[in-house]
């Protein structure tokens, strides 16, 4: 029973992994203004992120999505999107 159990959760997670949030009409959702938590919502967890300040009053953060047939970037100043790039093959 153990090992049926195991074999649904390995099934779950390589079916979900196989559905990427990360496609051209996602990407077209996310809008300037969104907060971090909007954006992963739609496009789900960056493979990584940047984050910085400028004298402790702007604070900015980039996350970038990369696949191997996508690479993203949104860009946050103050937590609110203010831009997006992306190519996808």
């Amino acid at each position: 029973m153990k090992s049926i159990r195991t074999a649904l959760l390995f099934t779950a997670v390589i079916a979900l992994a196989a559905c990427s949030k990360l496609t051209e009409d996602n990407l077209e959702k996310v809008h300037n203004g969104m907060s971090p938590d909007e954006v992963k919502a739609i496009l789900g967890e960056p493979t990584s992120s940047q984050t910085g300040n400028a004298l402790g009053i702007i604070s900015g953060t980039t996350y970038i999505y990369h696949t191997d047939k996508s690479d993203v970037k949104i860009t946050f100043v103050n937590d609110k999107v203010i831009s997006t790039e992306g190519s996808f093959q």
